[in-house]
């Protein structure tokens, strides 16, 4: 393992609970630094409320998570900011701000984070993200005029500004067309290759996962069930992991 053979983000029997509910029990797992870990499961399995962990907004009843080998349970605001700061998150809706231009979205993160840095070095950086997500032309719309690959393409970009070590990923081709989906898929692979940025990611599509990630985790009943390569849980005991698994062969 490299980068100091620590993982990227660690979690050692992490349990968190909602009005008395189990959403996640005894969750143990590691990634390694430059891995892409797809999360896989039913609805409701607790695979968005694990990425909320890792970038901490959301705190486990019990159990420690590290990121960068720092456990972040106990950390004050601040020092949570700074852990943050090394992590892009692209939710399932894009997450813009509607009252602001699409240029203006993608700068925010810079200027709260990065108050220093000069107009035209923030103006250049933001045009050529743009241009990396194939908006380079769309700056000045509202979110209200894109459409929803275009919101996931621009909810990446503004993911990336802060050139995160870790990315964080919720549902990325959730509403889209296969088309579509496949382009954002397209834009995460080059992400990983240019980059090596570690990410994690939850969704629904086993060709997706099969495609981006390195490793699948399932999550089923509160409980981490099986995680592996693809090919080997194809023989898994588990009837879930078996069928997740058969859809993409």
């Amino acid at each position: 393992m490299n980068d100091g053979d620590h993982p990227a983000i660690a979690f050692s029997e992490v349990s968190c609970a909602f009005a008395g509910r189990d959403v996640l029990k005894n969750i143990s797992f590691e990634v390694v630094p430059g891995e892409a870990l797809c999360l896989l499961g039913r609805s409701g399995m607790g695979k968005s409320v694990t990425l909320k962990l890792i970038i901490g907004l959301l705190k486990p009843d019990t159990g420690t998570i590290c990121v960068d080998n720092e456990n972040i349970v106990d950390l004050n605001e601040d020092k949570l900011s700074k852990v943050r700061s090394r992590m892009g998150f692209l939710f399932q809706s894009a997450a813009l701000f509607d009252s602001m231009s699409l240029y203006e979205n993608l700068a925010f993160p810079l200027k709260r984070l990065r108050e220093k840095k000069p107009d035209e070095e923030i103006e250049t950086i933001i045009h050529k993200s743009l241009d990396d997500v194939g908006l380079g032309k769309e700056g000045r719309k509202m979110p209200v005029e894109l459409s929803g690959g275009m919101r996931k393409r621009a909810g990446l970009a503004r993911a990336l500004m802060l050139e995160p070590h870790i990315l964080l990923v919720d549902e990325p081709s959730s509403g889209l067309d296969r088309l579509t989906a496949s382009e954002i898929d397209d834009l995460l692979l080059r992400v990983r290759e240019r980059d090596k940025t570690t990410m994690v990611i939850v969704t629904h599509d086993i060709r997706e996962a099969r495609r981006i990630g390195d490793r699948v985790a399932v999550l089923d009943n509160s409980s981490l069930i099986a995680i592996g390569r693809i090919e080997e849980l194809a023989n898994h005991e588990n009837a879930l992991v078996k069928a997740l698994v058969s859809e993409a062969q």
